[in-house]
């Protein structure tokens, strides 16, 4: 790529997802300007990239002259999910939480120099009007797109996020898939995306040690295992699967995210049939069922080592950030797949 590098302009940046998917890629780009409006993720965005001009602004206050003045040739964007997601009221574009987005269709044709576009959302914005709308905008500026449902599991990474992605760029086309198709795997011999032999467990992910106390800030209280005992996705860290990790993780018990037994030296299977037996709680107390820790999730989600959240930052808030973050290892492939 020389020795200019490609800039990029990183819109709904939440906790930084899309910046360590690019430094992941290595493909000779750089956030040049970061804009959100999420208070608690700008904190912890400007915590780990210091050096980065980051806004805590409207996108709706963007003008294509402040945007070009900017010179950015790649747009990356995870634009709010609510108004598609499967638990939301599906308003789609008439949710005002798509009036930043909406907007930037009006910006898109008054760009100079973007030349590349990359952008997450969840599964369900691929039947909406504002993915058509999108889409329309895109091609009328002489883009070609290809769209994508993908989960880490595809990189045999121990965890479900399926969610939906779109790569455009002008000039070339690509030299896999059509416009009309929604791919659902990486295309075969696309850049060097670093493919496992075979599916990784969950233990490389997890915190090697506890303390008694830290142990004990994640174990689910004993009214959680009698209520929802039955139906928590328990995992161990032999098995190479997760479910996704939702915002509500640790706050709502179903359908947010897997719980791990800490101690795997006793039978899951013998002490839930005692449970069922006597419903005695204490027989699943045994298990230490805790909550995967935050440091946990953000590994799985593919933040590096040295990712961390300021000390203020709440562990509800920690949580209910990842939740509404994304897979870095998944956007740095896509990344490497559209530059190439």
């Amino acid at each position: 790529m020389g020795e200019t590098k490609l800039h990029i302009l990183e819109l709904y940046s939440g906790i930084g997802g899309m910046h360590y998917a690019a430094e992941l890629a290595n493909v000779g780009a750089e956030v040049v300007y970061s804009v959100d409006i999420n208070t608690s993720a700008n904190e912890v965005y400007r915590h780990n990239f210091r050096q980065t001009n980051q806004q805590s602004r409207n996108i709706e206050s963007l003008s294509a002259n402040e945007i070009n003045k900017l010179k950015p040739n790649i747009v990356m964007m995870s634009p709010p999910c609510q108004p598609f997601t499967r638990v939301g009221l599906k308003l789609d574009v008439e949710d005002s939480r798509c009036s930043s987005f909406l907007h930037l269709l009006d910006v898109i044709p008054h760009l100079e120099t973007v030349s590349f576009v990359l952008m997450e959302n969840v599964v369900g914005f691929e039947t909406s009007e504002m993915r058509n709308a999108f889409t329309k905008a895109l091609k009328s500026c002489g883009f070609y797109i290809r769209e994508f449902l993908l989960s880490p599991v595809s990189l045999q990474i121990p965890n479900s996020r399926n969610r939906y992605y779109l790569i455009a760029k002008k000039f070339t086309n690509f030299a896999f898939g059509t416009e009309t198709d929604i791919m659902t795997a990486f295309p075969r011999n696309s850049c060097d995306i670093n493919m496992p032999v075979e599916q990784r467990t969950l233990e490389p992910y997890l915190e090697k040690s506890f303390a008694d106390e830290e142990l004990a800030r994640f174990l689910l209280p004993a009214k959680t295992l009698m209520k929802y005992g039955r139906i928590l996705d328990i995992r161990q860290r032999t098995d190479v699967s997760s479910c996704c990790f939702t915002k509500a993780y640790t706050h709502y018990a179903e359908g947010t995210g897997s719980v791990l037994q800490h101690d795997s030296s006793e039978s899951f299977r013998e002490k839930f049939a005692e449970f069922e037996k006597d419903v005695n709680v204490a027989h699943l107390e045994s298990l230490q069922l805790r909550y995967f820790t935050h440091r946990e999730i953000a590994n799985l989600m593919g933040f590096p080592a040295h990712f961390s959240f300021p000390e203020k930052t709440s562990l509800r808030t920690r949580y209910r950030l990842l939740g509404n973050s994304l897979n870095v290892h998944v956007v740095s492939s896509l990344l490497k797949i559209l530059l190439e």
